[in-house]
């Protein structure tokens, strides 16, 4: 039974942060993967926000989110499930007391298991935007992909692995070191917020819970944002062999090096943080308080 809460918890927290995170998350992609100066598009997050809706209106703010909402929920469950499975074991089914490092490896063995689900969602996601930032600069473009349901339909024939797992070195690097910090924070924040107040974790309420998922999310792309940039790149190239640009991770950090020394590791970051903060607060604690909740109504003993 604790394995269907985890999985009910993720399945409510992928809803909840997609429909929170996704403008942030179109604005992100569609700033990483256009073409640097002089041949750019959007001059910064604002830019990119007004010519988005002036282009699209607000529906373009939520393009292609068909595939990320159905991959958030698939995603998450997993993410959730994997993460309760773990602290079910590391804490002996609750009869021992863990230490916030332990939370923390938690986070790193959780988020890169479940990057072999999440790499071919973002490669879709990125797939597709990129198809829009390429229309724009080229009236004649036309679009390899008419949408998710094409992407799924054509890709795999075509290109095989490389329509599931192109990027998946970057993806597994960012969500390893990512995940650490992001459990481990949300955990210490929580745990040391109740000890404090002679509280059980469980009673600290919604509004510790969600300052502390912000602080997670905050470290996860602060301190792993350099490795989504190559991600994203890698994701956005061509899936062709032939006219690809980039030739695995390494090449492309040079490349993009290249382009603009680091602050090009940095182009995003705005549209990255102002989503961190909220989606990871609606992520951690719609999750969590569901997980409570059902475990309490079962019996479940929990660490």
């Amino acid at each position: 039974m604790a394995t269907a809460v985890d999985l009910l918890g993720g399945f409510a927290a992928g809803i909840n942060v997609t429909i929170v995170g996704h403008p942030f998350e179109t604005i992100k992609v569609r700033l990483q993967t256009q073409p640097s100066p002089p041949n750019h598009i959007y001059n910064g997050f604002i830019d990119c926000v007004k010519k988005t809706i002036q282009w699209e209106g607000m529906s373009g703010l939520y393009k292609g989110v068909a595939s990320p909402l159905i991959g958030q929920v698939f995603f998450r469950s997993a993410l959730f499930w994997t993460n309760g499975a773990y602290l079910r074991w590391a804490s002996q089914h609750g009869t021992r007391d863990m230490s916030y490092f332990e939370y923390a490896v938690g986070g790193s063995v959780t988020w890169a298991t479940c990057t072999l689900i999440e790499c071919p969602l973002q490669l879709a996601s990125s797939q597709l935007q990129v198809q829009i930032v390429k229309q724009k600069i080229s009236p004649n473009f036309v679009p390899e992909f008419k949408g998710i349901i094409d992407y799924v339909r054509l890709a795999p024939s075509k290109y095989g692995l490389r329509a599931f797992y192109t990027g998946i070195v970057p993806n597994l690097i960012r969500n390893s070191l990512g995940g650490f910090f992001h459990f481990g924070a949300f955990e210490y924040i929580r745990r040391e917020y109740a000890k404090s107040k002679g509280l059980p974790v469980t009673q600290v309420g919604i509004t510790v819970n969600m300052i502390a998922g912000s602080v997670g999310g905050f470290f996860y792309w602060g301190l792993t944002y350099p490795a989504d940039v190559v991600k994203s790149a890698i994701q956005g190239d061509a899936l062709d062999p032939r006219e690809k640009r980039f030739n695995g991770s390494l090449d492309a950090a040079r490349k993009l090096w290249a382009e603009g020394g680091a602050t090009r590791f940095t182009r995003g970051f705005s549209a990255c943080i102002l989503r961190s903060v909220p989606a990871n607060a609606v992520l951690l604690t719609t999750a969590m308080m569901i997980k409570e909740y059902g475990y309490a109504k079962l019996g479940i003993k929990a660490k």
